[in-house]
């Protein structure tokens, strides 16, 4: 496979790293018979000095392109790892840096697979969150501010905290000009059901005849039950008959003594149990893992791409992947197997006393249930959240920008086809902007560090220059020594470091940007729909208190919280806000079924799956401001990968459509009481789940 245009061979400048235990922070180094070395990772993690400037004298990390690390992880379950680059080196000789890294880039492997793994120095950058996948790498992402090749001091290889020692081999490693060869060992991982091949675990299904007669006997039952919830005081909506408010016809929000409810259409109080991605199957990205699928999913789907610095890893070309999941419908049921799927998805919804159909789900299947439903603003229109041909940082877009009041009005017509239909809570308008995963992000500095030309850079530099007057008034202000204004949009690198009125006009302008880029797309969808409820942006966490800007154009604020419990960042939010919360995603895995990950909490088994799921609602019930949380998601993710790599045992049902009882049950226990522990009328669970340390990427 060609992933650049400059092939390995003669002419290659290659530097390779030696390992040393010397270089060793944590943990602890042997060699095996092979002549790899082999690492023992403890459960704070590995911790080892690949790289510094101050040591390593003779290497000029501006001679190369890439860092490449060939490991193997050696354990039954995936391992995460991470690279850390630091601008700073340590003073004394190797020691860790007392600061943070600038940058850290964690990225997922498969157990027991040899994979090499490029790093392309061009996304030191920090443009893009999640790098496209090269051959064997699960997921990989990227967190921090840019950091340029001149002023890394240390770059050290290191393994997240685990739940007990981990262990790995790595063969080469080595500085280079050209794109490695990242051949794979052929070796079959999934079989025809889309099960692990290389592990038993109780549920486990033999092959396909079972899992057609599993199939079979679950359509039956959800054909014989009845169309409704189990629970006696919940109407047909999912709302709490024992409180009620004034019927609008539409979903509307109430405060009454301090505690926010959501009302639904026939007037009742309603708290959202919702469930992420109802969608039929487990897709699998094949290109990436070629090599350890069989036949019949390799034969449909495309080779992997070139290699493209700089793209993110979110295809979404159905010639990319293979559908395990769907498969087995198919062969179950035939013509007629997305209508058995919507059957069964239903009765499983409302068994487990699920009342919302959360982001990204079927739009078929949204019709077909005719239940509560949210929609993800950015994936129900063609173009996505609004955007501009160039931008600021990341996906943030040039605000100031007529492009981006255009591009929001087209953004905001995807909203017309659902304006009118009671079933609709609200919409968020996007998810997780990758912009705000950096943690003190200022927008206007990153938006000076860009060389590109833009509105919003105009616009900021005329303000300076109507501020200051003269620009001797402008550079005693800032610390600089430009001939004129205009200098500024040449480029300025970390210019908020410059002075304390730098770092004050910067944050200023930057609030102003996130308000824009909020207020805008806000108003135009007010103009299309004025029924349902703007749930705002499920920002991936707070990492700073400048995204708040913009939030009056929410009815909701939300956010996605991966924590034992969603009372932190919820009283956080309304003790700045005043305004209810919602959660958009939380789930937690384990490892005793067929997945090799947990996802992004993870505990011990099944039946401690459940008691978490109780013990994040029911506390979060417990804080007024709380108005429910969506379980992300249905299914369990592929155990070779999704679209971007993520492999985690996070599903309610496997790749055969089975319920994991022990979760689904505990769901079913806590949706039961729900409304009365919001009233106070019950206690919240109070039993702590067994956490462990996860395995995610």
């Amino acid at each position: 496979m060609n992933y650049d245009s400059r092939n390995a061979g003669e002419g290659e400048i290659r530097h390779t790293l030696e390992w040393n235990q010397s270089r060793l922070y944590r943990g602890s180094m042997d060699w095996q018979e092979d002549g790899r070395a082999c690492f023992t990772c403890p459960e704070e993690g590995l911790d080892y000095l690949l790289y510094s400037r101050a040591d390593d004298r003779s290497v000029r990390l501006e001679d190369f392109a890439y860092l490449c690390l060939k490991p193997e992880v050696c354990e039954e379950h995936s391992m995460c790892f991470q690279l850390s680059f630091y601008e700073n080196p340590a003073e004394e000789g190797h020691q860790l840096p007392a600061q943070e890294p600038q940058m850290r880039i964690i990225f997922g492997l498969l157990p027991q697979v040899e994979t090499m793994v490029p790093f392309d120095f061009r996304i030191l950058d920090s443009q893009v969150i999640f790098p496209e996948r090269t051959p064997g790498r699960l997921k990989m992402s990227i967190f921090g501010k840019p950091v340029r090749l001149c002023d890394i001091g240390q770059i050290r290889l290191q393994t997240a905290p685990g739940f007990e020692a981990f262990h790995f081999a790595a063969d080469e490693c080595f500085f280079t000009d050209t794109f490695p060869d990242c051949s794979l060992q052929k070796k079959q991982l999934i079989d025809e059901l889309g099960q692990w091949t290389q592990k038993d675990w109780e549920g486990k299904l033999s092959g396909r005849e079972e899992c057609t007669r599993r199939l079979r006997a679950l359509l039956e039952e959800a054909e014989t039950s009845g169309d409704h919830f189990p629970f006696p005081d919940w109407d047909e909506f999912g709302g709490w008959k024992g409180k009620t408010f004034q019927k609008t016809g539409w979903f509307h929000t109430e405060r009454e003594n301090g505690r926010f409810w959501l009302v639904d259409p026939q007037g009742n109080a309603f708290l959202s149990s919702g469930l992420d991605c109802i969608n039929p199957g487990v897709e699998t990205r094949v290109g990436p893992v070629r090599d350890f699928v069989g036949e019949q999913a390799a034969k449909g789907c495309k080779e992997i791409a070139e290699y493209r610095p700089g793209t993110i890893a979110m295809s979404h070309d159905k010639k990319d992947f293979f559908n395990f999941g769907t498969e087995n419908l198919k062969a179950a049921f035939g013509e007629g197997w997305k209508e058995s799927w919507m059957k069964i998805v239903k009765h499983y919804l409302l068994s487990w006393g699920v009342n919302t159909i959360g982001n990204w789900s079927d739009r078929e299947f949204i019709r077909f249930a005719r239940m509560p439903y949210v929609i993800p603003m950015d994936a129900f229109c063609e173009e996505g959240f609004p955007h501009t041909p160039e931008a600021i940082f990341r996906d943030f877009p040039d605000v100031f920008s007529p492009a981006y009041e255009e591009s929001a009005a087209r953004y905001a017509k995807g909203l017309e086809a659902f304006a009118q239909d009671p079933y609709l809570i609200g919409y968020f308008m996007r998810n997780e902007p990758a912009w705000a995963f950096v943690y003190g992000l200022n927008i206007a500095e990153e938006m000076l560090a860009n060389p590109a030309q833009t509105v919003s850079k105009d616009v900021f530099v005329e303000r300076l220059e109507r501020r200051y007057g003269e620009v001797s008034a402008f550079n005693e202000a800032w610390g600089l020594e430009l001939d004129s204004f205009e200098e500024l949009k040449k480029g300025i690198y970390k210019a908020a470091s410059l002075s304390e009125r730098a770092a004050a006009d910067l944050q200023a302008f930057s609030e102003e940007m996130i308000t824009r880029y909020v207020e805008i797309p806000a108003r135009e969808l007010r103009k299309v729909d004025k029924n349902h409820l703007n749930l705002g942006m499920r920002y991936a966490y707070i990492t700073d208190k400048s995204l708040l800007c913009g939030s009056e154009n929410f009815d909701v604020f939300s956010i996605n919280s991966y924590q034992i419990t969603p009372l932190e960042p919820v009283e956080q939010v309304s003790g700045w806000l005043d305004k209810p919360v919602m959660v958009g995603e939380f789930h937690q895995g384990a490892l005793d079924k067929g997945l090799t990950a947990h996802g992004i909490r993870g505990v011990t088994t099944q039946k401690e799956r459940g008691c978490a799921y109780r013990y994040y609602v029911e506390q979060g019930l417990t804080n007024p401001y709380f108005l429910g949380a969506h379980y992300f998601q249905l299914n369990d993710q592929s155990c070779l990968g999704r679209f971007d790599g993520e492999n985690y045992q996070i599903g309610l049902v496997d790749v055969c459509m089975q319920e994991y009882a022990d979760m689904t049950q505990a769901m079913r226990e806590c949706h039961e009481g729900m409304y009365r522990v919001a009233a106070g009328e019950q206690a919240a669970w109070d039993r702590v789940p067994e956490d462990i340390e996860p395995i995610h990427y």
